[in-house]
């Protein structure tokens, strides 16, 4: 069991990586040497504009350091969406806490069958579909588990940093900077939230970050158009009432 375990969480870490390619795309351009060359030769009118520029850019840099940190800090949280992996779509339901050592995932993966993940104190339960256990290799016990889940060994208890939501978040803003957004912040309100919407340079269809007004928290990433995708956070420090199991549900493989 212990190897599809891993492959489990491979996906959530593929899934992960996914989000983060997809919330802005690369800037060719460094910010840096664009601001040089403008200020060497320009007019003053010209040097009125990247000023409003460069204030701008400052405050979608504000605005995305402290969703940052107050993601980062978070205990826990919850996201659900979709992204497109390798050109196939992926749908996921997170919740989970920073450590990884309580979680909830539900994964579908177009052609790959669904799959859920419950970590807890108790253990590390797996619970996939018939197409999915297959896609995994399993034994013919397992995929004849049905709706039950699989308790992972002892040793998978030592991957849950890679189910965390911490872990997640880092790969998100790792591949988030400064010089990547565009100075132009837009405001939008997101099922009944009011946000600041943050893009990439090359405009909206290229990567949003939407982050809350009044708390800095983030509300939904959207992907690129190499990488589409949408995820929608909530729960943010929130009791997610995460439990095992019932002993019922859980199939005992002799």
């Amino acid at each position: 069991m212990k190897t599809f375990t891993t492959r489990v969480v491979a996906v959530s870490g593929a899934i992960a990586i996914s989000l983060g390619a997809a919330a802005c795309s690369k800037s060719e351009t460094p910010a840096a040497a664009t601001s040089s060359a403008a200020a060497t030769s320009t007019p003053a009118a010209t040097t009125s504009s990247t000023t409003a520029a460069t204030s701008g850019s400052s405050q979608a840099a504000d605005i995305l350091d402290k969703a940052k940190s107050n993601a980062l800090a978070a205990t826990s949280g919850a996201f659900v969406g979709q992204v497109e992996q390798n050109g196939k779509a992926i749908k996921i339901d997170f919740k989970g806490t920073s450590d990884g050592k309580t979680a909830d995932i539900a994964i579908e993966m177009e052609g790959d069958g669904k799959a859920r993940v419950i970590s807890v104190a108790d253990g590390v339960f797996i619970q996939g579909d018939a197409t999915f256990w297959k896609k995994q290799g399993a034994p013919a016990s397992v995929q004849k588990a049905g709706d039950k889940f699989i308790k992972a060994p002892a040793s998978a208890s030592s991957m849950t940093e890679s189910l965390s939501l911490k872990s997640f978040l880092e790969k998100a803003f790792g591949a988030v900077t400064p010089q990547q957004l565009s100075s132009d912040v837009a405001t939008e309100n997101v099922n009944g939230v009011d946000c600041w919407v943050l893009t990439d340079k090359k405009g909206k269809k290229e990567g949003a970050l939407y982050v809350s007004k009044d708390k800095s928290e983030v509300v939904r990433f959207t992907g690129s158009s190499d990488s589409p995708g949408q995820l929608d956070f909530s729960k943010w420090n929130e009791d997610l009432g995460i439990k095992a199991p019932d002993a019922g549900q859980i199939m005992k493989i002799g």
